[in-house]
């Protein structure tokens, strides 16, 4: 463990590709922090290189050169071990109800027996799956399953909560809920959101970091972020920033 026990902190994050005819870059001398209390924003267009970003952090894949910390861990396996990942598309085991993925997915992350019956009820509560509980995921709507894939990611307690375009598949009632669940959790677990909707890094984040073209472009509060571009909204800052 080092002094960086209660953050995540990337310096200098470099992740390339090779082929036999040629290599290139998907993120270039990146660096980024974010801490317990706040939801961390990265907002950039498709392909920008968040996908790439966020698996790092989650310790799903190495940095080519760089350094990530989190929580004073530098290695993947240890990382992926306190680290919740919600992918774009739900990754759900088709032959389980969602009670049974709920358990299976506390004591794969070797939470006490004895623990995991009310981990999955205050999961189950926090994103209101009661009336899906005993149902298969595979009979789930596109929303349910959303908030499912959100579940399984929180329900072993991780120290970091990191969110890949969640509300993909949310209908407007279900994301504002889904929205304010996020922002109770950050209090206590460090939480990272990717996303390339404006509206919804204003809404949810209270800080951004501004992809493009796998470089940090701006980083700061929406109004810092503004004020630095000279523009009127963050919607002006953002079409600036990431124009080609």
């Amino acid at each position: 463990m080092d002094s960086f026990e209660n953050k995540v902190v990337v310096e200098s994050f470099s992740k390339w590709y090779s082929s036999k005819k040629h290599q290139w870059k998907a993120c270039s001398n990146m660096n980024f922090e974010a801490e317990k209390g706040l939801v961390t924003g990265i907002l950039g267009l498709n392909g920008a290189g968040k996908t790439t970003f966020l698996k790092a952090l989650c310790g799903m894949h190495y940095a080519s050169s760089g350094r990530i910390s989190v929580c004073g861990h530098t290695d993947c396996t240890a990382i992926r071990s306190i680290t919740g990942y919600v992918p774009e598309t739900p990754e759900l085991d088709r032959t389980l109800s969602v009670k049974e993925l709920l358990h299976q997915e506390a004591l794969l992350h070797d939470m006490p027996c004895d623990k995991v019956d009310d981990a999955v009820k205050k999961t189950v509560r926090l994103f209101e799956l009661e009336t899906v509980l005993a149902k298969k995921t595979v009979t789930l709507s596109k929303g349910f399953k959303q908030r499912t894939s959100l579940a399984k990611a929180f329900v072993f307690s991780p120290k970091v909560l990191v969110l890949d375009e969640f509300s993909e598949g949310l209908d407007p009632a279900q994301t504002v809920s889904v929205r304010q669940a996020i922002k109770n959790i950050s209090k206590s677990c460090i939480t990272i959101l990717s996303t390339h909707h404006i509206e919804e890094a204003l809404l949810v984040c209270d800080y951004l970091y501004i992809v493009h073209k796998g470089s940090v472009v701006a980083k700061g509060t929406a109004g810092e972020i503004i004020d630095a571009t000279g523009k009127k909204s963050m919607e002006e800052a953002f079409l600036w920033l990431t124009k080609d």
